[in-house]
């Protein structure tokens, strides 16, 4: 029996179905995930297999079809998008394959909006959101591309920065959808060492959904999705 009130992330019986021609086909089906404080996860399958579909789940960026989620107890895949959104800010960070960084602005500039859309307290005022970026840009070791456009980075220097934002207003929790898929081997090999580095050294759990067993070996359990569920 799963107690979510000790879990971080806690999904019970979760089922997520879409409509596909015109029938209903369950992509996720009846899966329970857990997520502790300090765990790094690794989600692996093969494409079309619902690992995205998962994090969007686990997420709350995606509604179940059944089944519950908690989020360090407290049952949140009940609540409006609204309530969801304001959660969601200061408890899980993104990171993408494809960067999702604005184009037309410079680096420092898409973290400021990260750690502006953030704000919860009056007490972030801009000075204090300045630091945090500075300290976001430190941590990535980015600091002299501050004033640079993205457009002017390399695919690795831009997932650096996509690392940045998701650690920028201190989130719990980490979800990684191929954060590597679109660099080469070297590249993809040092952001997935200062991404686990960061998640160490800033106390953050991890959830990576990966298609490389070398990197899915560095978390500290490995979940393999097929058809929707795990396997063993």
């Amino acid at each position: 029996m799963i107690n979510e009130n000790l879990h971080l992330i806690c999904g019970k019986n979760l089922w997520r179905n879409f409509h596909i021609g015109e029938g209903l086909v369950p992509i996720i089906k009846g899966i329970d995930f857990i997520l502790d404080k300090g765990d790094s996860i690794s989600i692996m399958g093969d494409s079309g297999s619902g690992k995205s579909t998962l994090l969007n789940l686990l997420s709350g960026l995606d509604c179940p079809d059944k089944g519950q989620l908690f989020w360090k107890g407290e049952l949140v895949s009940n609540s409006s998008a609204n309530l969801l959104s304001r959660k969601r800010r200061r408890f899980i960070g993104f990171i993408f394959q494809s960067f999702h960084l604005i184009s037309d602005l410079t680096v420092f500039e898409n973290l400021y909006l990260a750690a502006k859309i953030g704000v919860i307290s009056s007490l972030d005022s801009e000075k204090n959101l300045k630091i945090k970026v500075e300290k976001a840009l430190s941590l990535v070791r980015l600091e002299e591309f501050s004033k640079c456009s993205v457009l002017s980075l390399s695919g690795g220097e831009k997932q650096r920065v996509a690392i940045a934002r998701a650690l920028i207003n201190d989130p719990s929790v980490i979800f990684a959808d191929e954060p590597t898929g679109n660099l080469d081997d070297r590249a993809s090999e040092e952001i997935m060492q200062l991404l686990l580095s960061l998640v160490t050294e800033n106390l953050k759990s991890l959830v990576l959904v990966t298609h490389n067993v070398k990197f899915s070996r560095y978390t500290n359990s490995v979940l393999n999705l097929k058809d929707g569920i795990f396997n063993a």
